[in-house]
C-alpha cells in the first residue's frame, strides 16, 4: 500500500474543513485534484473515509480512526528534521557511562548532575566496572565514557574531574579511634586491610608505597571498599580509604586524617575513546575540556 504525504495532508484538510472547496483553498490548489487524491486514498485503504452531506462531507467511523493516525504521522514528520539536527549536534541521545564502586561515592552524583546541566536532553545509562574493565569497554566502544583511576592508556583521552585525600579507617575500639588530631602512618601498628590489584591496581600501588611493601604484602586484601570496612569494623586491621567513603557511615568504624607528611591524594578522571562516533559524547567532551569543574 502506497500512501503519499500529499494524500495525508489533503485528507486532514478535508477532515478538518468538512468541505472540499475550503480544503482546496487552504491547500492552495483546485478542488478536482484534491477530490482525486481522496478517492485514490480510499481505493488504497479499501474503505470509505467520507460521506457526502448536503453542504459538504462528514467523516465515517473509519475516517475518524484514520484522521488520528494521519495527524500523528504528519506531526512526527514536522518535528523529525529538528530532532535529527539536535541528535547530530549531540543535544539528544544516550551516554553510556561506567564508574568504579569507590568512584560512585566520590563523584558519581555530582558528575551526573553536571551532565544533566550541560546536556539536559541526553539520557545517561550507568554501569559499574573496575577501571581495567572500563578501558576494555571503551576500546570496544561498549561504553562512551568512564570514570576511572590512572594510569590511563595512551589510546584514550581524559580530563581530571576529582581529587581527594586518603584517610585512615580504624575500628571503633582502636587506640587511634579517639581524638581529632592527624595521625602518622607509623602510629598505625595494627595490620592493614589493602586493595587487591584486581579491584584497583592504582589504589593498591599507592597504599603499598605509603605503608611499605613488606607490611602491605602481609595485609589482608579486598577488592571492594564495603568488604574492607566490614573487616575494619570486625577488628581485622585498618585501611586507607578516599575521604568520600566516610559518607557510607559504617557503624563501628572511625576515620582519622593523616599527618601532612604522610598525606596523599587520589584522583578520578573522565575518560573516553577518540574513536567514539557518539555526538552526545563529543558535546560533553567539549564542555569538560572547557570547564572540568563538576559544580559548573
Amino acid at each position: 500500500m502506497d500512501l503519499s504525504l500529499q494524500q495525508l495532508r489533503g485528507f486532514v484538510a478535508v477532515a478538518e474543513e468538512l468541505h472540499y472547496g475550503r480544503a482546496a483553498q487552504r491547500l492552495n490548489m483546485t478542488q478536482p485534484p484534491l477530490t482525486r487524491q481522496i478517492q485514490g486514498l480510499e481505493r488504497s485503504l479499501e474503505v470509505r473515509l467520507f460521506d457526502r452531506t448536503g453542504r459538504g462531507v462528514r467523516l465515517t467511523a473509519a475516517g475518524d480512526v484514520f484522521l488520528e493516525h494521519a495527524r500523528r504521522v504528519l506531526a512526527l514528520l514536522e518535528i523529525a528534521p529538528e530532532a535529527t539536527r539536535r541528535a547530530a549536534e549531540g543535544q539528544t541521545g544516550t551516554l553510556r557511562i561506567a564508574f568504579t564502586a569507590i568512584g560512585a561515592y566520590a563523584v558519581l552524583a555530582d558528575f551526573l548532575t553536571m551532565v544533566a546541566k550541560r546536556t539536559p536532553a541526553v539520557t545517561a545509562e550507568l554501569t559499574e566496572l573496575v577501571s581495567q574493565s572500563q578501558f576494555e569497554a571503551l576500546a570496544n566502544l561498549e561504553i562512551d565514557l568512564g570514570l576511572v583511576r590512572p594510569p590511563i592508556p595512551s589510546q584514550f583521552e581524559s580530563v581530571l574531574v576529582h581529587s581527594e585525600d586518603l584517610v585512615v579507617a580504624v575500628p571503633a575500639t582502636h587506640p587511634l579511634a579517639e581524638g581529632d588530631s592527624p595521625v602518622a602512618l607509623v602510629d598505625v601498628t595494627d595490620g592493614y586491610i589493602g586493595y587487591s590489584p584486581e579491584g584497583s591496581q592504582y589504589l593498591h600501588d599507592i597504599c603499598a608505597a605509603m605503608i611499605g611493601m613488606d607490611r602491605y604484602a602481609v595485609s589482608q586484601l579486598a577488592s571492594q571498599v564495603p568488604t574492607m570496612l566490614a573487616l575494619v569494623r570486625a577488628g581485622f586491621g585498618c585501611a586507607l580509604i578516599p575521604r568520600s567513603i566516610k559518607a557510607m557511615g559504617v557503624e563501628g568504624v572511625r576515620y582519622r586524617e593523616l599527618d601532612p607528611a604522610d598525606a596523599h591524594s587520589v584522583t578520578l578522571h573522565a575518560c573516553w575513546s577518540p574513536d567514539s562516533p557518539n555526538p552526545a559524547l563529543q558535546r560533553l567532551v567539549e564542555s569538560l575540556r572547557a570547564n572540568p569543574h563538576l559544580d559548573a
